[in-house]
């Protein structure tokens, strides 16, 4: 009896319970569920637990969000590659392969540094007419495989526009621009009509998109004909603003090639600084300056909006069988592109490194050297010194550099 007793009440005791809990969901608004594991909130000197810290992983993802995206391009840019007869003698000798002409060999003193950059310019002096018999200063045509050898070295923008783009009329430039359209790179400065040089060319790379815009100041006094379509990227104040307003508003990063300067002028002149303040105002990023077949000053510039912009003057000769020790000095521009956070990219790390261009006394063995790999040895054998009998010595080439270009540019262990 004790038993039927006691199993009564543990039945009684049971239905109270669930009816408890149904009493207690059918209270809640009928959109929120009721929260099984939830916690309540501790209050100072109740002695409630404290709510337990967030899993590691989730703090981890945390600080993950919170880190900056970070965009880079490395960059480095060249002068002026002028090809005379010696040059063309000397790639002819190096050629095999079936090939009439190698000039791979006169960038091996800096090929690793060409290779090495997300983007590698060049100033290509002389056109490329192949309908046309070589020739040299003062007019200048040279073979295509300088182009296809440039581009072998590394090289991914190919700049045209300079005093010697007409040295051929008309149809040598159309026939050079034929050339370089064809090839698997970014050439600029030369345009087929009006509406070609008003297409901004841009190049993306590493998620950065960046504009090139290119002038020269003239074409030695030779013009194309009138019936000719060509535009010729004269230095002109209203298609800077317009094509940099232009260049702007399709990519991030705005990069001008300017041919221009007094040949010789270790300083640039007062043209030179109104075009650059000018296109600094127009807000270009990078002014990539040649033309003087010496070295000019690097510097910052500042835009009336408050922009900064690197303005290289002249990078001097890259490559050039000239006659004075001043025309051997040239230099590689190298800097980094950066974009943090999606915001506009800018210049960083810029450094002015300076080469070397040598050849003999018979023009022969013609290499661009980092002036940092020349050595007395060489200079001893320039042909500046044997053929021409002048002054040439590593300490010369090196004065040139320290007396033109501002120390915060130039190499850390540069002495």
């Amino acid at each position: 009896m004790k038993i039927k007793s006691l199993l009564l009440v543990l039945m009684l005791s049971a239905v109270t319970v669930l009816c408890g809990c149904a009493d207690s969901t059918a209270s809640l608004p009928h959109d929120i569920a009721p929260k099984d594991e939830a916690l309540p909130m501790p209050t100072p000197g109740s002695g409630a637990t404290e709510m337990p810290s967030p899993k590691v992983e989730e703090v981890n993802k945390t600080e993950e969000a919170k880190e900056p995206t970070y965009e880079k391009i490395s960059f480095i840019g060249c002068g002026d590659n002028i090809i005379y007869y010696g040059n063309v003698r000397d790639a002819q000798s190096l050629a095999r392969d079936g090939k009439q002409y190698d000039f791979t060999p006169m960038y091996d003193g800096v090929k690793d540094i060409v290779a090495l950059a997300d983007i590698a310019f060049i100033n290509q002096e002389t056109v490329m007419d192949s309908n046309k018999p070589l020739s040299y200063y003062p007019t200048f045509n040279s073979p295509t495989q300088v182009g296809l050898d440039l581009l072998e070295v590394g090289y991914d923008v190919i700049n045209i526009a300079n005093n010697h783009m007409l040295d051929k009329g008309a149809s040598g430039l159309e026939s050079t621009i034929r050339f370089w359209k064809s090839q698997d790179c970014l050439m600029i400065g030369g345009y087929e009509n009006a509406e070609d040089y008003d297409t901004v060319r841009t190049l993306e790379k590493n998620g950065i998109k960046l504009s090139f815009l290119s002038y020269t100041y003239a074409t030695n006094g030779i013009t194309k004909g009138a019936s000719s379509p060509l535009a010729i990227p004269y230095i002109n104040d209203e298609d800077i603003i317009r094509q940099t307003v232009k260049a702007k508003s399709e990519s991030e990063f705005v990069i001008a090639s300017i041919h221009w300067g007094d040949e010789g002028a270790f300083k640039p002149n007062a043209e030179q600084q109104r075009v650059a303040q000018l296109l600094a105002d127009c807000g270009v990023d990078v002014i990539i300056g040649h033309h003087p077949h010496v070295i000019q000053k690097v510097e910052w510039l500042t835009g009336k909006d408050g922009n900064r912009t690197l303005c290289v003057y002249s990078l001097g000769n890259f490559a050039a069988e000239q006659a004075y020790a001043y025309n051997m000095v040239g230099g590689i521009i190298s800097f980094d592109i950066v974009s943090e956070n999606d915001g506009r990219p800018v210049v960083e790390n810029p450094v002015f490194i300076p080469t070397v261009y040598h050849f003999n006394s018979a023009f022969y063995k013609n290499t661009v050297y980092l002036m940092s790999d020349y050595t007395e040895e060489l200079a001893l054998g320039h042909g500046v010194r044997t053929y021409y009998g002048r002054a040439f010595s590593l300490p010369i080439l090196k004065k040139y550099v320290t007396d033109y270009i501002p120390v915060e540019f130039l190499p850390a262990d540069f002495n």
